[in-house]
Order: structure tokens, then C-alpha cells, then sequence
């Protein structure tokens, strides 16, 4: 394994820790929060509703951020053989 393989899953592995080890959060809305806590079955599945709502909120983020790395990761190599080709490229 190489080096950046490995410091890749390291921070992938942080941050799955960090999002299994956190605190539940509070991501629900006042009016969704009255409704869910209202019945007894809504208080069972309240935290499952939190995490949903986390989900929903990261999952955009997640996907923006992957093709732009892509796009990013593109553009960058085709920038670098274009300086690596006209410094040593004989004239």
C-alpha cells in the first residue's frame, strides 16, 4: 500500500468514526420535532429521523465535492503537462 493510499483511508476512516461517535443532533425542525414527539412511535423513531435528516444534508456535499475533485484532479494534470512539455521540450 502507498503512502497516499494509506493516508486516505486514514482520514476516511476518522471521519466514519467521527460521524458513528458524535452526539445525536438535534437536525430536526421545531414543527417535525412537535409531530414526531407527540406519539409514542414517533418518539422511538425520532433518532432514526435525525440521522435521515443528516444524511439528506451531507449527501449533496458529498457528491458536489467528488466531481469537483475529479475536475479539479483533470485540469491540474493536463496544467502540468503543458509547464512539463514547454520546459523540456528542446526548442
Amino acid at each position: 500500500m502507498t503512502r497516499r493510499t494509506a493516508a486516505g483511508l486514514a482520514v476516511a476512516g476518522l471521519l466514519l468514526a467521527g460521524l458513528l461517535a458524535t452526539e445525536p443532533a438535534l437536525a430536526q425542525c421545531a414543527m417535525c420535532k412537535a409531530t414526531v414527539t407527540q406519539s409514542p412511535e414517533g418518539r422511538a423513531m425520532a433518532e432514526k429521523l435525525n440521522h435521515a435528516i443528516l444524511v439528506m444534508f451531507f449527501a449533496p456535499y458529498l457528491v458536489f465535492g467528488t466531481i469537483a475533485a475529479v475536475v479539479f484532479r483533470a485540469r491540474l494534470a493536463l496544467f502540468l503537462a503543458r509547464v512539463l512539455r514547454f520546459l523540456f521540450l528542446p526548442r
